[in-house]
């Protein structure tokens, strides 16, 4: 991922640049016959963080191009973006009105062809808050959402939708929140229908969650989500499916300069396929961080993931389970405020109930980055 560097509360305007350089000892995940690669990310880009009056606008505009040592029929640039205005009509009245466009490449972890496979995710959103007297707010707002594969991927599909969003939250007088929202879906897939496949062209989905954080110390930070998420599809039934998911995130300060964070999850996801319908993850991640000095940090994390996929729409599949296990590690160095080093690698692994699927990589990456703030 680009390294880039974080502007201070009150900088209006940041330009900001990185070259990352990764060397992956198995590009395309596979068991056998592994083909090794370089990477180049190149990054250029501006953020403007502006308030005026009651109203804040944030946009960060960012050019990055991917270069490909072996491989480069992966080679491709693209212009990422995250727009937001923080509007205000009174004190009471608050809202955000947001796009964003983020494209990257389909990684070959579940897209199994030997081919580039870009992926464009366009989000707009408008969200309102009424909140009074401080203590509670109504929130409303809708969402549009459109996903795109430059090639076909049926497993997660290219789709539109609009969500109508709601809820409320209440702020304790401690500083924690409660907050209750829900999300209804309404999806075209970009396709026809597939009776073969039972491939869909639309669905429906309700997402109802409960979030809470407790209010931030100076030496530990807890937020947790639990949600009940159910699908409809518009013909095929076979694929409907609902499940719980949510997690529990803590940061703990343990001294003055080691942090420690924990990040317990369920999550579920579409995955269309004929012996699944979705998959359902639980993960552990488990980081430390060691702020040698001002100028040089340390990083170690670990990660353990089940992986289940659920739901086959024809008889006689085969059920599918992954396991996945990865440590991770890095160093930073940042001489002088507006220029920084880093150097990561990560060590990780997947077994299958299904010995095709297994595969393990290596990936090394070398990060520069330089930041200008006015």
């Amino acid at each position: 991922m680009p390294c880039i560097g974080l502007a201070d509360e009150f900088d209006t305007l940041q330009f900001y640049a990185s070259v990352n350089r990764a060397y992956d000892d198995n590009l395309f995940r596979v068991r056998n016959n592994q083909r090794s690669d370089q990477i180049t990310t190149s990054t250029a880009g501006v953020k403007l963080d502006k308030t005026y009056s009651l109203q804040r606008f944030i946009v960060d505009v960012s050019y990055v191009d991917y270069k490909y040592q072996t491989s480069d029929f992966l080679d491709f640039d693209t212009v990422n973006y995250d727009a937001k205005w923080l509007w205000s009509l009174t004190p009471s009245l608050t809202g955000t009105l947001s796009t964003s466009r983020n494209r990257t490449l389909n990684g070959f972890n579940d897209f199994r062809l030997f081919t580039q496979n870009i992926r464009t995710v366009d989000v707009e959103q408008f969200k309102a808050e009424y909140s009074p007297y401080k203590v509670w707010a109504l929130i409303a707002g809708l969402t549009q959402t459109d996903v795109q594969n430059s090639q076909t991927f049926n497993a997660i599909a290219q789709y539109t939708a609009t969500a109508f969003d709601y809820g409320a939250r209440y702020n304790y007088a401690s500083g924690s929140t409660l907050t209750f929202l829900g999300h209804k879906r309404d999806g075209q897939f970009q396709r026809q229908l597939n009776f073969g496949s039972l491939f869909d062209n639309g669905f429906t989905e309700d997402e109802l969650e409960l979030d809470f954080a407790l209010k931030p110390t100076g030496k530990s930070n807890l937020s947790s989500k639990l949600a009940y998420i159910s699908r409809e599809y518009d013909n095929f039934t076979v694929r409907d499916y609902d499940a719980w998911i949510g997690y529990i995130r803590y940061d703990l300060l343990l001294t003055g300069k080691i942090k420690a964070n924990l990040d317990l999850s369920r999550t579920a996801s579409p995955f269309e396929t004929d012996y699944s319908t979705y998959t359902l993850t639980d993960a552990a991640n488990l980081g430390l961080t060691y702020l040698f000095s001002e100028k040089i940090s340390f990083m170690l994390s670990g990660r353990l993931a089940q992986r289940d996929f659920r739901q086959a729409v024809k008889a006689g599949q085969a059920s599918r389970s992954d396991d996945e296990q990865s440590i991770s590690g890095s160093v930073s160095w940042r001489p002088i405020k507006s220029i920084g080093f880093t150097l990561s690698s990560i060590k990780s692994n997947r077994r299958s109930n299904s010995a095709y699927r297994d595969f393990e990589y290596d990936d090394l990456t070398t990060s520069v980055m330089i930041d200008l703030k006015i």
